[in-house]
């Protein structure tokens, strides 16, 4: 699904963000990218926080923090053990 309208996209990819998606960074960056676009289309951060839902402080941070800043470190495999 595409959404042409920044602002939209950007509050469509917030709200998935709070569901059980595996895809939370992925959609940080889409939100992150689609609040820069439409400050340089000519959005306000008023206008965004108010069709976003948030505070216009909240718009500031996003487009700031496009992805999480923690390291996955991914578990090794155990082999598996026969218990006799």
């Amino acid at each position: 699904m595409q959404v042409a309208d920044p602002v939209e996209r950007a509050a469509l990819a917030d709200q998935l963000m709070w569901t059980a998606s595996q895809q939370r960074s992925a959609l940080r960056g889409v939100r992150a990218a689609a609040i820069r676009q439409a400050l340089e289309d000519g959005s306000t951060t008023a206008e965004l926080a108010r069709r976003m839902r948030v505070t216009e402080a909240d718009v500031a941070w996003m487009a700031d923090h496009p992805v999480s800043t923690l390291r996955v470190v991914p578990l090794k495999p155990e082999r598996a053990m026969r218990i006799a």
